[in-house]
């Protein structure tokens, strides 16, 4: 494995305290020590970041932590791809999985073309595949 994707979910475990966030951290450590390639399809920043005001305006961050938690996981050193026929096969695995949007399934499909690993937190996506993608792996 030289290469793993994550999605929004995943990546933010690691500057929020959340359930599952030391396992989250465990696998990027090793990542990191193996020289594992981090890879999220582009809009991975903007889910981020609306995110994070999101829970701002939930009262569950204070805006500083906010700004903070964007600030640490811009440096974690998670590169942006966007693979040829990325949102064609969002909407196709949009459609097969019956999800109501592309969002989640632009991850999805980033690491499918990308024949790599795809680690998320997003249980409703890994509901949703049910077993028929066995490079999906849920944080856990």
């Amino acid at each position: 494995m030289n290469e793993v994707c994550v999605d929004a979910s995943f990546a933010l475990k690691l500057v929020l305290p959340e359930p599952h966030s030391e396992s989250v951290r465990a696998a990027w450590a090793t990542w990191v020590r193996d020289e594992v390639r981090i890879v999220a399809p582009w809009l991975w920043l903007f889910d981020v970041h609306a995110v994070l005001r999101r829970k701002v305006v939930r009262g569950e961050l204070t805006d500083a932590e906010a700004v903070d938690a964007w600030r640490l996981i811009r440096r974690q050193g998670i590169h942006s791809v966007h693979p040829r026929g990325l949102f064609e096969r969002a909407w196709e695995l949009a459609v097969e999985l019956d999800r109501p949007t592309t969002y989640d399934t632009v991850y999805l499909a980033s690491a499918e073309l990308r024949g790599c690993e795809l680690w998320t937190a997003d249980v409703r996506l890994v509901n949703a595949a049910g077993g028929r993608f066995p490079w999906i792996h849920p944080c856990s």
